[in-house]
């Protein structure tokens, strides 16, 4: 069989003008992934990257840990299709309903960037409605829209790339538990249970062949945690 690793990008800047940069303790954490996966020494066949900044800054991080020490390693491959869902705009769509539920949310809102604690209680009820699709808002992409364009990407790498292959795909949560919810038949409200559990830097590793994929290691940080610094094991 195949195999195929998913690594969550480092942390982004929350609360920054520019969310989707990595933090320097996103730096930090693509730095040691690199440095692991150089020290592991494990074969490479092919490297896939959505296009966003901060999934493209730590591959970027792996294939420079790579070079530098003069190791062959495959040039990068772009797939959109591995870009998370735009939370901004899932947020815009489910918050007047939120507030029609709850009036005290309105006073809320003002703080919602900066204080993390109003951000997740936010985030999540947002996103409770959101992936239970009947909350949808015409005109905007819907949880299955976004599952839909995940499943098909991942599905279309592992069609070109083939047999006895091992695959790593930088990206973010929300496709992660996308491939985790395919590959255990999960529900989507089980789904997103999952999403809230994947770290910055973690590794999630799938096996397939032709006849699908099987989960066979999930949000492993072990690479992070014999740094012994706690401020590494971050989930946003």
């Amino acid at each position: 069989m195949s195999e195929l690793y998913m690594i969550r990008h480092g942390q982004a800047s929350f609360g920054e003008k520019n969310y989707d940069r990595l933090s320097p303790t996103g730096v930090a954490q693509a730095e040691i992934i690199a440095r692991h996966w150089v020290a592991i020494g494990r074969k490479t066949d092919a490297i896939y990257v959505g296009s966003m900044e901060r999934q493209i800054d730590t591959a970027d991080a792996l294939v420079s840990a790579f070079k530098d020490r003069g190791i062959p390693v495959p040039d990068i491959n772009t797939e959109e299709a591995l870009n998370e869902y735009d939370s901004e705009s899932v947020l815009k769509s489910q918050i007047p309903g939120m507030i029609q539920e709850n009036p005290s949310t309105a006073e809320k809102l003002p703080h919602l960037l900066r204080d993390k604690e109003i951000f997740h209680e936010l985030f999540h009820q947002a996103m409770n409605r959101w992936v239970s699709g009947s909350c949808d808002v015409p005109g905007n992409t819907t949880w299955n829209d976004f599952k839909q364009r995940v499943q098909g990407g991942v599905q279309g790498i592992m069609q070109t790339q083939g047999a006895q292959k091992r695959l790593l795909i930088f990206t973010s949560g929300g496709p992660i538990s996308v491939a985790v919810q395919k590959a255990l038949g999960l529900t989507d409200q089980m789904a997103m249970t999952v999403a809230w559990q994947i770290m910055n830097a973690s590794i999630t590793r799938f096996k397939y062949n032709t006849q699908g994929i099987a989960l066979a290691g999930f949000n492993d940080v072990t690479h992070l945690e014999l740094e012994n610094d706690k401020n590494l094991l971050t989930y946003r």
